[in-house]
């Protein structure tokens, strides 16, 4: 028996074709990793922009002056470095019970194919 060195030319054409195929199924999983990011990076801004209205909302507190629903609706193109988010703020009088107002924000954003909504209650 001789001592071989080296590897054939199959050998490294099946090693290759390996190497490939784990590089493919990596490439996938990183397409699938930036799209992850993506979606959560416009779910927290969404998120932050409710969270940021509401607390708006919560220091001026309950406004007694208001006695039926208002809706106060910032489209899109409308928040300073957020053009592509949209965001409805609700208040509800006598809501669940008198002496209540519940406060409801939504944002918006993918031309309204995703949305982010949060909820207090204000009392007198």
């Amino acid at each position: 028996m001789r001592n071989q060195q080296g590897l054939t030319l199959v050998e490294v054409i099946i090693a290759m074709g390996l190497v490939f195929m784990a590089l493919l199924a990596l490439s996938g999983l990183a397409t699938v990793s930036l799209k992850g990011a993506a979606t959560a990076k416009r779910l927290t801004t969404a998120t932050v922009l409710a969270q940021e209205k509401l607390e708006d909302v919560k220091l001026t507190g309950y406004n007694p002056d208001i006695v039926s629903r208002v809706e106060v609706d910032e489209p899109y193109e409308s928040l300073p470095d957020f053009p592509l988010y949209k965001r409805v703020l609700t208040i509800d009088p006598n809501n669940p019970t008198i002496g209540l107002q519940t406060v409801t924000v939504m944002v918006s954003w993918a031309d309204d194919r995703h949305a982010v909504s949060l909820s207090t209650i204000l009392a007198e």
